[in-house]
């Protein structure tokens, strides 16, 4: 695994990511990367979103698509 080191974060940030590490029973460290893992896998399923050709005739629009998908994980 790469190590990773940040700076600049503002305290404020800081203080959010430490206090929310703390209530998922997590090392700040691991918080943040499980943080940054979503992050990415959004970012590929972005990726493939844009490139996504949807069946013809199916009615759904790839925007309906995405609004269904974002409705679901917003709710979970």
């Amino acid at each position: 695994m790469k190590r990773m080191n940040l700076r600049d974060v503002p305290d404020d940030v800081y203080a959010a990511l430490t206090e929310a590490a703390a209530a998922n029973r997590q090392s700040l460290s691991a918080f943040v990367v499980d943080r940054l893992t979503e992050v990415a896998h959004v970012t590929r399923l972005d990726d493939y979103i844009a490139s996504y050709l949807p069946p013809q005739g199916s009615g759904v629009t790839l925007e309906d698509a995405a609004a269904a998908v974002r409705e679901v994980r917003e709710a979970s």
